[in-house]
């Protein structure tokens, strides 16, 4: 019996981290390049964010164990043994229940997409606040199958019901891949996707054609067509059920943010230019087959009219690849689960590097700063100091940082980026078989170590290569004149930009000059008018190196938007030189009259 929390769900829809500029494509064994199911995800969300990666190891659990993930959540009892797993993690202060991927010891790959603006009419009852991220993290610990997946998640949606408006989980393995559509309560269809198919979705339910007859492809909620047919949103005589048009509003198919990444995904995929959003297909049948390449491709697209403006380079892209995509990956299954390739970026794919990566031979170290026990403890906990700036989380300090660079500095440095990447991809894509190869003649422990080290030395390859990106792009150091910036006051804060031999700062335009977070934190497209103007500048040597310097006045409240109070933060300045574009970022901690800062976090340390 589901205990009414209709007005408590409601109310914390808002709270909980929903992506909603996701996309994911799925490659049929048939029409794949390599015989195997391709998988390939962007995950994009803003604010204050962490990616990091785990292994989580499997588990034997105490009799009568229970688990609670959102606060507000249902408990839910943990079965006695859970399957270890791959685990890349949204961490952001409010706690995302819908952005975390995973591939399990089985060979099981959970990937999502929001799905939203459903019918007022059609929310229901939940039991005890519901289930949201739950269903993702079990299926992780659980599913030995993708099938095995549907059936776990539908299970669940059954007993405690989805408190969140609507989503489409992707659960695939080496043999075949499932979609899982869910609308808020016990709602849902699910569909096999046939090996000579290829499937996109960003963020709209796409299942149009459920063949109510044909259930080795489809199963459905049954409830959902007796209420339809009640609504009179579905004809009993027709065994085919239109669930996009049953279940959400017209409207999100076509939202510019959704409609442009399905004509860019569907031309790309099929050659065909759809431009009707209630024509977008759900799948296609195509006559080439797709690689990791192409995958890696579609997560890199963009509108044409990307960069026509002056401010950031993606600022006014909602195109597949966005401003706010910081974690993509595309996964290549193979029969034995701990040969599966990945290719994973630490940003934007299309400024980022694929890094190669066999995921449960274990991530390399650097790619997260806690251990997979306290992530979890803390992954809607909030704790301000998990925020904090940390120079050795490099995906964050390096790869972000380079990033968010770049899309400032655009002119000639977007074209030497994008070659950068493709002699990296080329060299790693060379070698890659080989390395499979001699992997797949080892066993146990020692296959592990092995592929374990291939990922820790891809990493820092590429580590190396967007340090010294980072040095050349950011000759010029910022230094914040502040110990401690209040967020909620009204005074200022000065950003001083260093002169140095060779990269004088003279001839700054203070109109042109911005700061504040870095622009895929700001949760937004158009980030531009989000930054803070600066309110004055003055010539004179900071560091008392005989060298002039620039620094410029910023109302503190403005230049602190989207900041944690209580944690470190790295803070940019965006400025001009000569007519020449300038960045670069400092870190300081900020404070608000309820949040007060921890003692060393200055420097990121001290934190735990």
């Amino acid at each position: 019996m589901f205990k009414k929390s209709l007005i408590a769900v409601a109310s914390l829809l808002a709270a909980v981290g929903t992506a909603q500029a996701c996309s994911t494509l799925v490659i049929g064994k048939a029409v794949s390049e390599t015989g195997n199911i391709i998988v390939a995800h962007n995950e994009d969300n803003g604010g204050r964010l962490f990616n990091m990666q785990h292994y989580v190891p499997p588990a034997k659990h105490k009799k009568g164990e229970m688990l609670k993930f959102e606060k507000f959540a249902a408990e839910i009892p943990q079965v006695e043994e859970t399957l270890g797993f791959y685990w890349t993690q949204t961490f952001v202060p409010d706690g995302a229940s819908f952005a975390d991927g995973f591939f399990n010891d089985a060979g099981v790959v959970v990937a999502t997409n929001w799905c939203g603006e459903i019918f007022d009419a059609d929310r229901m009852e939940v039991k005890d606040g519901g289930i949201g991220y739950g269903i993702r993290r079990l299926v992780a610990e659980r599913a030995h199958s993708a099938r095995e997946a549907v059936d776990i998640a539908t299970k669940l949606l059954a007993e405690f019901g989805y408190f969140h408006d609507g989503r489409t989980y992707t659960f695939a393995d080496a043999n075949e891949a499932w979609q899982l559509a869910i609308h808020q309560g016990n709602s849902w269809v699910a569909r096999k996707i046939h090996d000579n198919e290829v499937v996109y979705i960003p963020n709209n339910f796409l299942m149009d054609k459920v063949d109510l007859n044909d259930t080795g492809t489809w199963k459905i909620e049954p409830k959902q067509v007796e209420r339809a047919i009640k609504d009179g949103r579905h004809d009993a005589k027709n065994p085919i059920f239109n669930w996009r048009k049953v279940v959400a509003q017209e409207s999100v198919r076509h939202e510019r943010w959704n409609a442009n990444r399905n004509v860019l995904a569907w031309k790309f995929l099929t050659g065909v230019e759809y431009n009707d959003p209630e024509k977008f297909p759900y799948s296609a049948v195509i006559d080439r087959k797709l690689g990791v390449k192409d995958a890696m491709a579609l997560l890199r697209l963009h509108e044409d009219y990307i960069g026509q403006d002056q401010e950031l380079y993606h600022s006014k892209s909602e195109g597949i690849c966005r401003t706010t995509s910081h974690d993509s990956i595309v996964y290549n299954l193979t029969a034995d689960p701990t040969l599966t390739e990945a290719w994973k970026t630490l940003g934007r794919p299309c400024q980022s590097v694929f890094v190669p990566l066999y995921p449960l031979a274990g991530p390399a170290k650097g790619t997260a700063f806690t251990d997979p026990a306290t992530a979890t403890k803390e992954h809607f906990a909030g704790t301000p100091a998990m925020f904090d700036y940390r120079a050795d989380f490099t995906p964050h300090s390096v790869f972000s940082a380079s990033n968010n660079a770049i899309d400032y500095l655009r002119g000639d440095e977007l074209a030497k980026r994008t070659q950068l990447i493709q002699a990296e991809e080329d060299k790693f894509m060379k070698d890659r078989a080989a390395v499979t190869k001699k992997a797949a003649g080892l066993k146990g422990e020692e296959r592990t170590k092995f592929l374990h080290d291939y990922n820790q030395k891809s990493y820092d390859h590429v580590l190396k290569i967007m340090q010294a990106e980072n040095a050349r792009l950011m000759p010029n150091k910022v230094k914040i004149l502040a110990d401690v910036v209040k967020a909620d006051g009204d005074g200022t804060v000065d950003f001083a930009l260093l002169g140095a031999k060779g990269h004088e700062v003279l001839s700054a335009n203070m109109e042109a000059t911005r700061a504040g977070m870095s622009a895929n934190q700001l949760n937004s497209t158009r980030q531009w008018k989000n930054f803070a103007p600066a309110e004055k500048m003055v010539y004179k040597d900071v560091n008392n190196d005989g060298i002039t310097d620039v620094v410029f006045t910023f109302k503190a409240k403005d230049v602190t938007k989207g900041a944690v109070a209580g944690a470190g933060m790295d803070l940019w300045l965006y400025t001009q030189i000569n007519g020449h574009r300038v960045t670069g970022f400092d870190v300081v901690p900020v404070e608000n009259d309820k949040v007060k800062m921890h003692k060393g976090a200055r420097d990121g340390k001290g934190l735990l």
